[in-house]
């Protein structure tokens, strides 16, 4: 059993690694809209947060849709595409202004009590 899938690995495509990478990209920025709810409290976020899982899902089971079905690896990019679109489509407050660039991605807004 662990030969067969260690030969599943070595099969992929590269659209794989892609999804991989795009699921990933999907999980850090749940992550980083969470901490931003943390911070700030604000509504938009705590949407985000909270459909930020439905989204990490999809991009999840793109990427493991190309995992267990190499030849249908267009259709796993697709749903980890479409993940990841949605994930942009969450409407949210503007808490940045004058933050650095590594501020702002690893979501680190000012504190509101």
């Amino acid at each position: 059993m662990s030969q067969r899938l260690h030969n599943r690995f070595i099969v992929v495509s590269y659209l794989f690694y892609i999804a991989v990478f795009g699921s990933a990209a999907c999980l850090f920025l749940w992550l980083r809209d969470i901490r931003i709810f943390m911070r700030t409290g604000l509504d938009g976020y705590r949407i985000s947060a909270r459909t930020g899982v439905i989204h990490t899902a999809i991009t999840t089971a793109g990427a493991g849709e190309i995992m267990l079905f190499p030849s249908a690896d267009i259709l796993g990019i697709g749903i980890v595409l479409l993940g990841l679109y949605l994930q942009g489509q969450q409407k949210r407050e503007v808490v940045f202004s004058t933050e650095s660039v590594i501020d702002r991605a690893l979501g680190k807004a000012r504190i509101k009590r």
